[in-house]
């Protein structure tokens, strides 16, 4: 008989690993031994136009908020939130039959100022001067007949007693000639008093039917209603808003610009202004630049106006804004051959003399469309792996598939 001798299983455990460790060992060699296919571009600077790309809301050029300069009640309001509208079309009303009466009483008042007016006209015009005329007259001929009484008072031909009468009847004509020239200027007077009622009257009349012109509410300019703040049969304050309006045949794209990109922008700069849903693009230019920043998001509001003829852009859409602050030029190569590794951002260079690739950790600056800007780490001239990198580690041997040209 042949004897068996058993291995108990802890003495067999060395074995295996050792045959494990073994395989792993030919397949890791084996591996090594496969050469990866890449393709490389060639690390040069590049020119690039440097952009800013914003949102901002739609917004009217111009707002108005449309509003009564009366007290009253509104008859109707004629619009509703955005109806277009042209400028001077009637968007409201309030009721008129008070201002009506108004117009009726104020204009029967001028006419009564005016006949008044007429009157005292007339007096200081010709009734006084012909009393003052008539009073001259008489006073003139009693001075005569005074001359000669005295004259013959004075050759004792009549008596003192026709002397006195005389004098007396002189005194008199004389008060009634001077009581006819203040008459006079007491016409003037009232004649300027009655002038200025007149004028005052017509100032009311005036009012009352502009007051009744206002009871018509008209748009000040072409736009779109924005809000409207209320309805036919609500009692209207005066300067109390009616209706909102924005005027749209322009319109005005709020952006926020950060702090350290303000200085780049200028007034007048043009500006890229899309908006999803409208395939055409739109061309605006900056209209104004903020002078303080947001205390919260630390950027300034810089304004871009559009033409907006058509009314395509509406108030409240999200614009996508443009803005070109100037060509630049830096390192820039594909997106993809940038690795992120514990020790920061990498890329494979290929060595064309040894087949080889070493891997270089970079530093990277802005991402521009598929490109990312190369601070430091590379050098013009050298091959960098566009393709294949994922798989590559420091100093493996490759073959090129092709040389891409930047």
């Amino acid at each position: 008989m042949i004897e068996r001798k058993r291995i108990p299983i802890w003495a067999a455990v060395p074995v295996l690993c050792a045959l494990l460790l073994a395989g792993c060992s030919g397949d890791k060699g084996q591996e090594k031994k496969e050469m990866r296919s890449i393709s490389v571009a060639t690390v040069s600077e590049a020119a690039y136009t440097d952009t800013l790309n914003l949102s901002g809301n739609v917004t009217p050029v111009e707002t108005a908020n449309l509003s009564f300069k009366l007290d009253g009640k509104l008859k109707e309001v004629y619009v509703r939130e955005g109806d277009s509208v042209e400028m001077g079309q009637k968007v409201a009303e309030l009721s008129m039959e008070d201002y009506s009466l108004q117009v009726r009483a104020a204009q029967a008042q001028f006419r009564a100022a005016e006949a008044q007016y007429a009157t005292a006209k007339m007096q200081a015009d010709t009734d006084a001067p012909s009393k003052i005329a008539q009073a001259k007259a008489q006073l003139v001929l009693t001075q005569k007949t005074y001359n000669r009484v005295k004259a013959l008072y004075e050759a004792q031909a009549v008596s003192q007693s026709d002397l006195d009468e005389i004098s007396a009847k002189l005194a008199a004509d004389s008060e009634t000639y001077h009581q006819a020239l203040e008459g006079k200027n007491m016409a003037v007077a009232q004649l300027e008093a009655a002038g200025a009622q007149k004028d005052q009257a017509a100032a009311a009349a005036d009012k009352a039917v502009r007051d009744l012109a206002d009871t018509a509410l008209n748009s000040p300019m072409k736009g779109v209603i924005l809000k409207k703040l209320m309805n036919g049969g609500e009692t209207a304050a005066a300067g109390y808003p009616v209706v909102v309006i924005g005027r749209t045949d322009e319109v005005t794209i709020e952006v926020g610009i950060p702090d350290e990109q303000i200085n780049e922008i200028k007034l007048g700069q043009k500006a890229e202004v899309s908006v999803y849903g409208i395939e055409t693009g739109f061309e605006g230019s900056v209209s104004g630049i903020g002078a303080l920043a947001d205390s919260n998001t630390r950027t300034f509001t810089v304004k871009i106006r559009v033409k907006n003829p058509a009314g395509v852009l509406k108030p409240g859409m999200i614009a996508n804004v443009i803005l070109h602050t100037g060509s630049q030029k830096s390192v820039l190569i594909p997106l993809d051959s940038v690795l992120q590794r514990a020790n920061g951002s990498v890329v494979f260079v290929y060595d064309a003399a040894s087949g080889t690739v070493t891997r270089k950790v970079v530093t990277t600056g802005e991402i521009r469309g598929n490109s990312i800007e190369i601070l430091s780490g590379l050098e013009f001239g050298e091959q960098i792996v566009t393709e294949g990198q994922f798989l590559l580690y420091d100093g493996d041997a490759v073959q090129l598939a092709e040389e891409v040209e930047p």
